[in-house]
């Protein structure tokens, strides 16, 4: 048996709990976090010690693995750490917001030889993965470009993120949109172009960016336009909107991950999150089958996926990105 440790239990750390108590193979041993209420919470409710920072986490619960589910820009140290322990671990994304903390990172992991898988979860997304294995038998020939969006409501840096105003709508939802452009084509990015706009959240006394576009040129010739925005009216079916377009020289794939074909009709429509629904007491939504991945990489020792090298290959385009709003100018990704 596999013992698991989190580290951050908000939104997704209690879904990684759930995920690891349907799993034959892993075990939850322990839990880390700041918040006092929050932790004594999930101590309870899954009857496992707590502990109020991942060196305790690490140190005491006997790990095998951790999960470090922290908020965007705070997962450096926890990774070194768990690394210098040999300690495997799944790393939620973006890897870091940094591209010295990325190289960093990726580098004391190898240099350790910890398994390292990041939480790209759409790759194990149902609709994301037909799209991709229609690619690879050539249904629509060779990829020439992508449009794609992924859009959150208001809500999410409003009210679900108390710490929005520390990260982007860049560095919360763009790595979703960078890692599918690289899979579907194979390639690496190596050059950006990107604007943003600052308003409504500006207004709300939240600093930063409502929205930013950008358009990806890849090392292949294809290039690709991505769009991400965390502004939408509450009053939407889904909190996101997440939709794409993958245009080849002999055909089309197009994607709506925000119908997901049951809907609710009230006082207003509702798209009902199916591809999370639980069949047989097993969850099997991408982030559910992410992880249960990751335990069977652990557990046979095999590599990962999608590794530390990716996570930190991503980090890359989307701090380009970022320079690329500030600045104006066209970016090039740092090592490519």
């Amino acid at each position: 048996m596999i013992r698991f440790g989190i580290v951050g239990m908000g939104i997704r750390g209690k879904l990684y709990a759930h995920t690891l108590a349907q799993s034959p193979y892993a075990q939850l041993v322990g839990v880390a976090d700041s918040n006092a209420e929050t932790l004594a919470g999930i101590c309870t409710s899954e009857g496992v010690p707590g502990f109020g920072g991942y060196r305790e986490l690490i140190d005491n619960a006997g790990l095998d693995a951790v999960i470090i589910a922290t908020p965007d820009s705070q997962h450096k140290e926890a990774v070194l750490y768990a690394a210098g322990r040999g300690v495997h671990m799944l790393v939620e994304k973006p890897f870091s917001t940094s591209v010295a903390e990325s190289d960093e990172m990726a580098a004391t992991i190898a240099k350790r030889g910890v398994k390292c898988q990041v939480a790209f979860l759409n790759r194990w997304s149902q609709p994301i993965v037909t799209a991709k294995n229609n690619i690879a038998a050539g249904s629509i020939g060779s990829v020439l470009n992508i449009n794609a969006r992924l859009n959150d409501t208001i809500f999410v840096p409003t009210e679900m993120l108390a710490w929005s105003r520390e990260s982007t709508v860049g560095w919360f939802l763009f790595p979703h949109l960078v890692d599918l452009v690289c899979w579907y084509c194979g390639t690496t990015v190596e050059t950006v172009y990107a604007v943003g706009t600052t308003k409504k959240l500006a207004s709300l006394g939240i600093e930063t960016y409502d929205s930013i576009q950008a358009t990806l040129n890849c090392a292949d010739g294809t290039h690709s336009t991505i769009t991400s925005s965390w502004v939408l009216p509450t009053g939407m079916p889904q909190v996101f909107d997440f939709k794409m377009e993958i245009i080849g020289t002999d055909g089309a794939l197009y994607i709506d991950m925000q119908n997901q074909m049951v809907t609710l009709a009230r006082e207003s429509l509702k798209y009902l999150g199916s591809m999370n629904t639980e069949i047989n007491g097993q969850a099997i939504g991408g982030s559910n089958l992410m992880l249960h991945s990751f335990i069977d990489c652990v557990r046979l020792d095999a590599t990962p996926p999608v590794t530390e090298l990716d996570g930190a290959m991503n980090t890359r385009v989307v701090s380009a990105i970022h320079e690329s709003v500030t600045t104006g100018n066209v970016v090039r990704v740092p090592g490519n």
